[in-house]
């Protein structure tokens, strides 16, 4: 061997331990080693670097054995079934105390937020049917120099303006909340509609001063942008709080089902753990799942007799409050449209305008205040329900009844309330009275205009009025306070419902791991 044959040698044998290992083909490998068995460390052992992968490789599967293994042992087990059942507590708990967390506000809205716009929605309209009347009376009543009259409608007309003014303020303040552009829209120009109302009446009031026979021009443009603008918005306004209103009773009037099938199945895993404790460990009795199911049935009864006694509230608020309310507000709102029309025809009769369309729209309000008959028709068979001929109270056409004798009898029909059922009948006997001197009112219209100005604003025509007016509002606040009322009750009941709920799922899941673990430690 030559001396350059030597030195190739070791070239190449440090090239070997620098770059790799070669294998018996002569490739070079990773490890900086060559051997027969395919790869050689340094130091002549071989088989360690697939010994460690295989060992890597193998270590996942271990852990996972090692898992399962450990949930089939009576400790795992037992651990899990001590998680599961403090995770049940806990989460039955939160669900059903944000659920009665949840009817609280939506109650606490009725009695404040919802129950307030919904007043003042119906404020509005009958306030603005109130200036109505007001400024056309006192029209007629400087007409015929009646200062003591004029005095009075016109003092009844501001505070008619102030009232729709300030109702109206409440409205356009929450129009935020409402989810209708087209109402929100519409809220925002009603102070306008309302202002150019008032221009318009205080220039028929100025020209009537002066005698001028534009003014009575000017007073049915008046009432014509009333009946064009403002009552047409007063009536969705007012239609669209008595919905948002029903919606929100309904919703605290259902029952809380999930929240009992909840419950229900906590229950019946707290019993199944103590029956599968007791057939492992031969003891009879775990006092602290035990103390969990009783807990866990304290809550049930709670949550059940709750929501029933809130829903009862409610209900009665709805059929007791609420609907009757409505029935006597439409009569009393529709009563008053029908005065502002008797009122109009005189003011158009003044100057020889078309009196026609307000005796036609009289004609229409009479009948569905009325019906075809007689208001005090309402009276008698009201009083015997089941007497011969009678369709009064709880009859089963009291639908026909309220359709043949209008809303008088929708709103009779509505209440079994003795002291509401005798405003009602007042208030059917001055309706036939008023009803009575409108007779004369229309017969002397134009022809004896000063003899239909007096008997219109004059006793006994104008008292039977009030005493419509008077008796069906006293009514309306009457059902009023007994629906907020009720509503009070009802979230008065739930009050202590939604931390009550939470403390016993709290000491459930407590109670429940307690006795879990114990035979864990037991074991152990």
């Amino acid at each position: 061997m030559t001396e350059h044959d030597t030195d190739a040698d070791s070239d190449a044998a440090g090239a070997v331990a620098i770059s790799g290992s070669v294998d018996a083909s002569g490739a070079v490998g990773p490890s900086g080693s060559v051997g027969p068995s395919g790869l050689v460390d340094a130091s002549g052992e071989t088989g360690t670097v697939i010994d460690d992968v295989a060992e890597r490789a193998e270590r996942p599967s271990a852990l996972g054995m090692r898992r399962k293994d450990l949930l089939r042992s009576t400790p795992g087990q037992w651990g899990a079934l001590l998680v599961a059942l403090v995770i049940a507590g806990l989460v039955v708990g939160l669900v059903t105390s944000l659920s009665v967390h949840s009817r609280q506000a939506t109650l606490s809205d009725l009695a404040t937020s919802s129950g307030q716009l919904r007043v003042a929605a119906a404020e509005f309209h009958r306030s603005l049917s109130t200036a109505d009347i007001a400024a056309a009376a006192a029209f007629l009543a400087r007409d015929q120099d009646r200062a003591t009259d004029r005095v009075r409608y016109e003092t009844s007309y501001e505070t008619a303006i102030g009232e729709a003014q300030s109702a109206l303020a409440t409205l356009v303040a929450a129009r935020d909340e409402d989810a209708d552009p087209g109402r929100r829209n519409l809220l925002g120009t009603l102070p306008g509609r309302l202002s150019e109302y008032t221009v318009l009446v205080e220039t028929a009031r100025s020209y009537n001063r002066e005698g001028e026979p534009i003014a009575s021009t000017y007073q049915l443009l008046a009432a014509d942008a009333m009946r064009a603008h403002l009552l047409p918005a007063a009536r969705e306004l007012h239609q669209a709080a008595r919905a948002q209103v029903t919606d929100r009773q309904l919703s605290t009037m259902s029952f809380p089902l999930l929240e009992l099938a909840l419950i229900g199945l906590l229950i019946a895993a707290l019993v199944g753990a103590q029956v599968w404790l007791r057939r492992r460990t031969n003891r009879l009795i775990n006092v602290g799942l035990v103390a969990a199911t009783a807990m866990a049935v304290t809550m049930l009864l709670w949550t059940t007799v709750g929501a029933n006694a809130a829903g009862s509230h409610v209900e009665r608020s709805s059929e007791d409050g609420t609907q009757v309310g409505d029935a006597l507000t439409d009569a009393r709102i529709t009563a008053l449209a029908a005065r502002a029309n008797e009122a109009l025809l005189l003011v158009s009769a003044r100057d020889d305008h078309d009196t026609d369309r307000y005796q036609e729209r009289f004609v229409e309000l009479r009948k569905r205040l009325v019906g075809s008959g007689n208001a005090s028709d309402i009276i008698a068979p009201s009083r015997s329900p089941s007497s011969p001929g009678g369709s009064g109270i709880g009859s089963a056409d009291a639908g026909d009844v309220g359709h043949a004798r209008g809303g008088l009898a929708l709103a009779k029909a509505a209440t079994d309330d003795p002291a509401i059922q005798d405003q009602i009948d007042t208030t059917a006997a001055a309706t036939d009275v008023w009803l009575h001197e409108h007779r004369t009112v229309l017969s002397t219209a134009g022809v004896a205009q000063a003899g239909a100005v007096e008997t219109l604003l004059g006793s006994p025509g104008s008292d039977a009025f009030d005493t419509v007016d008077d008796e069906l509002g006293s009514a309306v606040d009457d059902v009023r306070h007994r629906a907020t009322t009720e509503i009070t009750t009802a979230r008065s009941t739930l009050t202590a419902m939604t931390p009550g709920v939470a403390i016993l799922s709290l000491l459930t899941a407590f109670a429940a791991g307690a006795g879990v673990w114990q035979r864990l430690r037991e074991y152990r």
